[in-house]
């Protein structure tokens, strides 16, 4: 049979590994004083021996295999003294796979162990293999390696060695010692999967032999700590075989236990999250278990504060950007790197997030914190298309968050060094199909916190600017030390109102990604060849006028996914709230204020530059909206439509107060009667731009229009648009026209559109009101609107 077959190479393999010669037998370690378990036959594995959570003070020994009586016999390496020997409990429903917890282990140990079986009263024994625990505090450890996988499913034969490759041509060869396997156990803390862990989750062999087949030379010695992917539950809803096969430690939300946990090894927190029932295409999105999830991660994270861990790393599947394949991200995994960046804000920690889900390696990092993203992809599954026009026009998308992305087959090792200046270092090894198997570092990147002292100079962008032309300009002490630039525009000079970042592709040292299809070198085996975006490009200057920036840049993208299938609710990170931000506009008659700050090779930024200003020549008119401010107690200035629209005061509401000022507006209710019609309020003011035409038709004119929304219980919904309509009255599109809303409940939130007006604009219809969803009144409330023309 065919794992039988696989038992007797998977044992000649170990033999191999265990480093037999000459007469010696490798199970018996000179000078033991207690011998080893020997046995002509060695044990009938369908799967053989691996390691599953890791711990200072246990390890987890499973295998699966047909004979009974199975034990793990655990002892030092150095051969000396009892063995203890701990039953093998079963942990399939057929009895076939088999655990063992160990407990009661030595911290920062090197255990030898020998699976030993019966069969027909005859003992069997493996040959010797070793793994070693985790150290705590004292054991003068000062480094963890960790070696990063994601998408190790086999879905297309021609990959079938690729797996393969990796673990015997890469992590033997470069990471440790094929001849004396032990030392991958001392050089490797664990080998992570960020889920798709086999091809299709409910097929048995997929585990046998695509995984474990595949990973077999090292699996004995180093723990596997995975998460499931999506293919992980392809015919096994209930994860039933990903849960047979994986044990990782029971540190979970009740009843979930298996999906989400966290690991220790010394100051590193690893968590291991389940995006899966929290995405939406590629998912089957849960609220409740998103809900279950995060508030879970929160409580995770909040003890790894009080512990003082230095580092956290969460680990998932689905990725919140996927430079490479869009379709695949999720919401909800954005809101588990929302977490982990705000960790890193309170406490000043190293952090990042392992993923996969596209078959693309991608390495970033955010804008603010020392946070890494790495798409850990790909150890086996495909190499998705890049020379391929439609699959570049629909998914893909060159993200600034993202220095680099390669499509490549590879694998990754993370090196944490603890103590007084914590690192984090990932380098990247590229290969995997066969004629590529070099492993040769692509990219190496170190995380560090310490000071920046390279403080930016402002050089240009001062005094009156024309609109088209306006550049900025910094230099620094340390040119050749700066690997990116921040910068930062606003109308206000303390940057406490709407605020432009520009930062990401165009404003650091490099950024690899893809050229147009018909121009991509390379193939699907051994990968597609990026470029570099940023070669020669001068970052210490900013062609302002050349930028199209939207307030949050790849936020973003975070919270607007590109397929609506992805976009599964409206996160509460989401500062807008699913509603459009503003877009820098130099409008004529304005003042604009900027700084700048430098980024090193670390990722630790210097302080801001001092602030510097420019201004753009024009006007600025006065606010063209009558009572925009309640301020006059009643609806003057405004022509009803539907319902009823109320000036109301925070008596009127039980204590809500308005924004600024006594009065705000209000849908029907409130003591103020309320129509017999159900449920809708609208009034509408109308602003004439005749006086105004010249500039307007000029393309010279830019409208600026803003408001406070709130509900009462984010239930009712406010709606606001400003339309811009021709001498004719039809409407004009223009790029400010949505309808601005708000969940915001009992706390005023601010809304803003802006943008030059279409040629042929002659009035601007600014529309409030909004849809009684619960209750009796219409709990839709603006306060402090205003208009500007800029020309």
């Amino acid at each position: 049979m065919l794992h039988k077959r696989l038992a007797w190479l998977a044992c000649g393999l170990a033999f191999a590994l265990a480093g037999c010669s000459g007469d010696q037998d490798p199970t018996d370690p000179p000078g033991s004083d207690v011998e080893p378990p020997t046995s002509a036959t060695a044990p009938d594995f369908i799967v053989g021996p691996y390691l599953q959570a890791p711990a200072s003070d246990q390890m987890t020994v499973m295998f699966e295999t047909g004979e009974s009586n199975a034990e793990v016999w655990v002892r030092p390496f150095d051969g000396k003294g009892e063995f203890t020997r701990v039953s093998a409990e079963s942990h399939s429903l057929d009895g076939l796979v088999r655990k063992a917890p160990i407990h009661q282990l030595s911290s920062n140990t090197l255990y030898e162990y020998y699976v030993v079986t019966k069969v027909l009263g005859e003992q069997r024994a493996t040959p010797r293999y070793a793994f070693k625990t985790w150290p705590q505090a004292g054991d003068g450890v000062e480094q963890a390696r960790i070696i990063a996988l994601s998408d190790t499913q086999l879905d297309r034969d021609e990959y079938a060695k690729v797996l393969t490759n990796v673990v015997n041509q890469g992590f033997l060869q470069h990471e440790c010692d094929a001849a004396q396997p032990q030392i991958c156990a001392e050089n490797i803390a664990a080998i992570t999967i960020s889920g798709d862990v086999v091809q299709v989750g409910g097929n048995r062999q997929n585990w046998r032999e695509q995984l474990f087949g595949s990973l077999a030379a090292i699996t004995p010695y180093v723990p596997l700590v995975t998460v499931p992917g999506n293919h992980d539950y392809y015919s096994d809803a209930e994860l039933r075989l990903y849960r047979t096969y994986m044990a990782p430690p029971e540190n979970g939300s009740i009843g979930y236990e298996d999906k989400w946990y966290y690991l220790d090894y010394l100051d590193l927190r690893l968590v291991g999250l389940d995006s899966y029932s929290i995405s939406g295409a590629h998912g089957a999105f849960n609220r409740d278990t998103l809900a279950v999830q995060r508030q879970w991660l929160k409580e995770t994270l909040n003890d790894a504060e009080v512990q003082g861990r230095h580092f956290v790393l969460g680990m998932f599947h689905h990725g919140c950007l996927s430079e490479m394949w869009n379709v695949g991200e999720s919401i909800g995994s954005c809101e588990m790197v929302a977490e982990l960046e705000q960790y890193s804000a309170r406490t000043g920690a190293v952090t990042g997030h392992l993923f996969g889900h596209t078959h693309a390696y991608s390495r970033g990092q955010s804008r603010d914190v020392n946070h890494l993203w790495l798409n850990a992809a790909s150890a086996s599954g495909y190499i998705e298309p890049l020379d391929d026009a439609d699959h570049q026009a629909k998914q893909i998308r060159d993200y600034d968050t993202f220095e680099i992305s390669r499509s490549e087959f590879g694998y990754n090792l993370l090196t944490f060094h603890f103590g007084d200046a914590p690192t984090m270092t990932l380098e990247r090894k590229k290969g995997g199909f066969d004629g590529d198997t070099e492993f040769s570092v692509v990219d190496s990147l170190t995380f560090s916190v310490e000071d920046n002292i390279n403080l930016p100079l402002v050089t240009a962008g001062t005094g009156e600017q024309d609109a088209s032309a306006v550049e900025l300009g910094v230099q620094v002490a340390m040119p050749e030390a700066v690997r990116a630039v921040h910068w930062q525009v606003s109308e206000s000079a303390e940057f406490d109102g709407v605020v432009y970042d520009i930062w990401g592709n165009g404003t650091r040292r490099q950024n690899l990604y893809y050229g147009p299809a018909d121009e991509v070198e390379g193939d699907h085996e051994s990968g597609y060849v990026a470029i570099d975006t940023q070669a020669d490009a001068d970052i210490f200057n900013l062609k302002l006028s050349d930028s199209s920036v939207r307030v949050g840049g790849d936020d973003y993208y975070r919270w607007n996914k590109r397929y609506s299938e992805q976009n599964t609710h409206t996160s509460s990170y989401d500062a807008y709230a699913g509603q459009s931000r503003p877009e820098l506009a130099l409008r004529p008659g304005t003042t604009w204020y900027w700084r700048a700050r430098v980024r090193d090779a670390h990722m630790n930024w210097s302080a801001w530059s001092d602030v510097a200003s420019f201004d753009i020549a024009g006007t600025r008119t006065n606010n063209l909206i009558v009572n925009g401010d309640a301020e006059a107690g009643d609806m003057s200035g405004w022509a009803l439509q539907k319902g009823m629209m109320n000036a109301i005061t925070a008596n009127d509401n039980g204590g809500f107060g308005p924004a600024e000022g006594t009065y705000y507006f209000a849908g029907r209710g409130f003591g103020k009667g309320a129509p017999s019609d159900c449920c809708e309020e609208q009034v509408i003011q109308e602003i004439d731009l005749s006086a105004y035409a010249t500039e307007v038709d000029a393309g010279h004119a830019y409208a600026e229009f803003s408001a406070m929304l709130s509900t009462w219980s984010g239930a009712d919904e406010p709606r606001l648009q400003l339309t811009v309509l021709d001498a004719g009255g039809a409407e004009l599109a223009w790029v400010g026209d949505d309808v601005l809303t708000s969940k915001s409940s009992q706390s005023w939130k601010a809304r803003q559109v802006s943008g030059q007006l279409p040629s042929g604009a002659r009035t601007l219809r600014v529309s409030m009101g909004g849809v009684r969803k619960a209750g009796n009144d219409n709990d839709v409330y603006f306060d402090d609107l205003k208009l500007f023309l800029y020309y």
